[in-house]
């Protein structure tokens, strides 16, 4: 027995061995390559189930990181290590990775496709020179899709698109193009030209290397058809670009291919309006080297601050904080200017308080490489902070002036991200509660971790309960993170009924006064408030919570005694009286408030600011006509045609707005199945999964996205 546990597991022990090598070499390659113009910083961002992480699997294999490549459906793949992940077959965190690559070192960013963790997308695409968009052949852009897109467009990050699952029995390349035409409102550039589609897809020709791929194809195209799609390729750039104009009007000698891929590059930093793509099948490893290839040709270098004008050593900035197995938080950052290296002491310019580095990390997904330095251009992974978050800036330099500094550098290097990080509002909320009282103390830590990783989690406590309330941005993350304490923190947790968050504004303007009376010690005081409330009308139907009061001076009133504090205190007692409205105790959001006069008499304390204004709010509330709003979601559904109309009834009961209804625009069957687009109350689609699937025997899905608040017209 024991002889044959020798022999069995002998080749086992030499293949961790062997797949450790592997991986210490492309370590080892990828940390060699420091030079800034060497360095691509890109993020994969996609709809849910458009490929992501199978085209992210197929690039670690290509690069040499893994020996044999993982699969979503069987939860084995590198970039997915959560439990939840692999579990459910979607991501839900951003990972990261860096891999060389033709000399190359690429750090990849996996983000999410579920609408309920945008938040990681969001956070990423700050610290990106380049982003990947991955489309379903079958399906063209999808709602995630435009989110993610969107989201790009406001960091102006450079993108290209790869339409994947080309072999899919409903694949169409011809839809995909109008959709990108349509929906993201550039002009695709496409640089193959496939070979087949569907069941039929064997390949593709690249166009400006002239090359079959795979390079074992089978199928022969014509000389012809690739000249022609090559010459009508050029005549397209030439129209774009100046210089291929003038080289294909007046040059002597035919366009290679490094004029063509310098085009490309001018087009994806000057001109954003064109977008070049690729074709392939991830999961049958079609085109995955090219769309490598095309990250390292065609996406910007690593964008950096030289360190004379970031006048510091080191500038880098946080995007996203994790906890370590010992429950330690682990920091990425982006590093701008300098280099960090092991216990270095840095200045947070959101706190001006030192933090040191304890070690320096290489980003595997779930594995950490130790390294002693890593510079400017580059992403790192960071231990020993003990308050920086998400969205601080931390440099080596400690001065008085850093947020003005900082301000002018970003003036002159427009990429350097903005300090902070504004998480979109929750939408549903919940109260959750552990089985026994004395395990409340290890809830409230987890729960404190939890929300330093997630910055769109929020925890409160109920006042008048003691309740602790998670608020969240749907159903599914709301039980992840009910997942994550059973798991990570061994917590057993019961959660409340799921709530629609809503809000509460009000409709008219009104101003009223109030005055406070106190006595302590025998000592009086008075206090006599007058503020107004008006609404703000958001044109697109956003929320917008209360920043700070403005303060009208006149010549009767000019509020020359008036502090610092004192204003603090004031804007403290309004944004608790506007943290429970009147109708339901929801937050009142757009809304401006006024100090028109303040009368004092004796000493006032800051409390007493506080608990005067409250009270003038809630007295201006009362007065005001409030409404309560509801969050609405735009609903992108599939389903087959036959069951249209029974979905459409549905959905009418639902107080929908049906925005668009579409037939045969699923892939290349046509006529086969129907998309509906509509605007419905978020609370009327709680549980519609379970209903859709009951009216369509299982044949349809669907997606939502937060679009915008709207009143609820039967209180």
């Amino acid at each position: 027995m024991r002889l044959f546990q020798c022999i069995t597991n002998f080749p086992l022990r030499l293949f961790y061995r062997y797949a450790s090598n592997t991986r210490l070499q492309v370590f080892q390659n990828a940390v060699q390559i420091v030079d800034p113009q060497r360095i691509r910083n890109v993020g994969i961002i996609a709809h849910i189930d458009a490929g992501k992480t199978t085209t992210v699997e197929r690039m670690l294999y290509h690069a040499g990181f893994i020996r044999s490549m993982g699969n979503v459906d069987d939860g084995n793949t590198t970039m997915d290590y959560m439990e939840q992940e692999r579990e459910r077959g979607i991501t839900i965190t951003s990972a990261a990775i860096t891999i060389p690559w033709n000399k190359h070192r690429i750090n990849l960013i996996d983000t999410p496709g579920h609408v309920d963790f945008t938040i990681e997308v969001e956070r990423s695409l700050r610290v990106l020179d380049g982003a990947v968009t991955i489309l379903d052949a079958s399906a063209g852009v999808e709602t995630q899709s435009l989110t993610v897109w969107r989201q790009a467009n406001r960091y102006h990050v450079p993108r290209l698109i790869y339409i994947n699952k080309m072999d899919k029995p409903t694949a169409n390349l011809s839809m995909c193009l109008n959709s990108i035409r349509e929906k993201f409102g550039v002009e695709p550039i496409l640089l193959h030209t496939p070979l087949g589609q569907g069941k039929q897809f064997t390949g593709m020709i690249d166009l400006f290397n002239e090359l079959i791929i795979p390079a074992n194809n089978s199928s022969k195209p014509s000389p012809e058809l690739l000249t022609n799609d090559r010459t009508k390729l050029i005549e397209k750039l030439a129209d774009i670009d100046d210089a291929i104009a003038e080289l294909l009007l007046f040059a002597d000698k035919p366009i290679s291919t490094n004029q063509l891929i310098q085009a490309i590059c001018r087009l994806m930093v000057n001109d954003q309006r064109y977008v070049p793509v690729l074709v392939g099948s991830s999961l049958r490893n079609i085109g995955v080297p090219t769309l490598l290839d095309a990250i390292v040709n065609y996406l910007p270098s690593a964008r950096i601050i030289p360190t004379s004008s970031s006048n510091t050593d080191t500038l880098m900035y946080i995007f996203k904080t994790i906890h370590d197995r010992q429950k330690q938080p682990l920091s990425f950052a982006r590093v701008y200017s300098g280099s960090v290296k092991k216990r270095m002491v840095l200045t947070n310019a959101r706190t001006n308080e030192r933090e040191q580095i304890n070690k320096v990390f290489l980003p595997f997904a779930d594995n950490m490489e130790d390294i002693d330095e890593i510079r400017a251009g580059s992403i790192a992974v960071l231990s020993g902070f003990k308050e920086a978050s998400s969205g601080d800036i931390l440099v080596s330099n400690r001065k008085s002036t850093i947020a003005t500094h900082l301000n002018d550098l970003k003036q002159q290097y427009p990429f350097l991200p903005d300090p902070g990080l504004e998480a979109p509002p929750p939408v549903f909320f919940c109260t959750i509660e552990t089985y026994s009282e004395s395990t409340q103390k290890q809830l409230d830590f987890a729960l404190k971790n939890i929300k330093r990783e997630d910055p769109s989690l929020r925890v409160r406590i109920d006042d008048q309960t003691g309740q602790t309330i998670l608020l969240g941005m749907g159903e599914l993350h709301i039980d992840i993170i009910r997942d994550r304490l059973k798991r990570e923190y061994e917590l057993e947790t019961y959660l409340g009924p799921l709530n629609v968050n809503y809000r509460e504004t009000p409709r008219k303007s009104t101003q009223q006064t109030i005055v406070w009376n106190s006595s302590i010690n025998e000592k009086h005081a008075t206090i006599s408030i007058t503020l107004s409330i008006e609404p703000i009308i958001s044109q697109d139907k956003k929320i917008i919570s209360f920043s700070q009061i403005q303060i009208v001076r006149s010549d009767e009133q000019n509020f020359e005694n008036l502090k610092k504090e004192h204003v603090e205190a004031i804007n403290h007692g309004i944004r608790l009286a506007l943290s429970t409205g009147l109708i339901k105790g929801t937050e009142v959001v757009n809304i401006h408030v006024k100090l028109h006069d303040l009368q004092l008499t004796g000493f006032i304390s800051p409390a007493l600011y506080s608990a005067a204004a409250s009270d003038c709010v809630r007295a201006c509330l009362r007065h005001a006509d409030c409404t309560l709003l509801q969050p609405m979601m735009r609903v992108d559904l599939v389903c087959v045609a036959d069951r249209t109309q029974v979905v459409l009834e549905d959905l009418a009961r639902r107080h929908s707005q049906i925005i668009d209804v579409q037939q045969g625009t699923s892939g290349s069957v046509q006529n086969s199945m129907s998309t509906i687009i509509t605007r419905t109350p978020l609370a009327e689609l709680i549980g519609y999964s379970s209903t859709l699937r009951t009216l369509t025997s299982g044949q349809a899905d669907f997606t939502l996205a937060i679009d915008g608040y709207e009143p609820v017209l039967n209180l």
